[in-house]
């Protein structure tokens, strides 16, 4: 299976992000990130290297650097059921966040031995903590430099405080189990989505980056996907609006350019087609 290997763009204070998912919709992929990640919507299955798990409303993951993981929402698994689509929250923090060497410092004993078996998929059971954690995480918003860095040693702390912890899968997963898909043409479309969203892109420029003929790429990355690269490039542009309406004062006309729409009509019937709400509800529900 094809792993895309996405890069995370941190804001210039740091390198630890909290990321919102509306829905799940990216394919199978990994980050030099370790990821913490809330499901606060829906229900699913959770691939983790080589565990898998069922996942529900109230669930937790921890997954270490490199490891490729893929969240399908019921809706994809079974086209009858009627369920909503599944989202979530993550947290994602790069490992030079920590000491060099840091399984020689007692004081991150603790926090060393969860990332060092993170590398399994970790899931965490306890009632109440999904809802404890995403308070932390929505007062990390909140937060800078040294203060930031102590609400995510405090979170991962919380995290091998929990009363129940489960491996994900009986072996760690290992990046040299896999050759290296960087170049495979499907996760340099998603590259260069990734980082020219914000901008007007046509066809003939991605093709040209990826080196294809436009109507092959076409073809080969919906037979590969099962979406456009025009509807992949949409989930991109509304996954970046919903977290501008969460974390920022932006106007809708704002975050509409901002996230790569010229057309602030188009943006709100497009969000609204998706998310099954408009701008303006979903950020007002937000602050319920």
């Amino acid at each position: 299976m094809i792993i895309l290997e996405r890069k995370i763009i941190h804001d210039r204070t740091t390198l630890c992000s909290h990321i919102l998912y509306p829905q799940f919709v990216l394919p199978r992929h990994k980050h030099a990130e370790y990821e913490i990640m809330l499901f606060t919507r829906g229900s699913g299955r959770q691939f983790v290297g080589e565990g898998v798990a069922d996942f529900e409303e109230g669930d937790i993951a921890l997954i270490g650097s490199n490891v490729p993981h893929l969240h399908l929402c019921n809706t994809k698994l079974d086209s009858s059921a009627k369920t909503e689509p599944s989202g979530g929250e993550a947290l994602q923090f790069h490992p030079t966040i920590f000491p060099i060497h840091l399984e020689n410092i007692p004081d991150y004993q603790q926090i060393n031995l969860l990332l060092q078996k993170s590398q399994y998929g970790l899931r965490f059971y306890e009632k109440g903590l999904c809802k404890k954690l995403k308070r932390m995480f929505q007062e990390m918003d909140h937060l800078e430099y040294t203060s930031r860095l102590i609400g995510l040693l405090q979170i991962l702390d919380r995290l091998f405080q929990c009363k129940r912890i489960e491996l994900l899968s009986e072996t760690a997963y290992n990046s040299s189990n896999l050759l290296s898909d960087v170049n495979e043409p499907i996760n340099k479309v998603y590259t260069y989505l990734f980082n020219h969203f914000k901008e007007k892109i046509t066809l003939k420029e991605v093709a040209d980056y990826v080196k294809q003929n436009p109507s092959a790429l076409c073809r080969y990355f919906k037979q590969r996907t099962d979406k456009t690269i025009f509807q992949c490039l949409a989930e991109i542009r509304l996954e970046h609006a919903c977290k501008l309406l969460s974390y920022s004062n932006l106007g809708i006309s704002q975050i509409a350019y901002e996230s790569g729409y010229n057309n602030v009509p188009y943006f709100i019937m497009q969000f609204e087609k998706k998310i099954k709400r408009k701008p303006s509800e979903y950020r007002m529900q937000l602050k319920l």
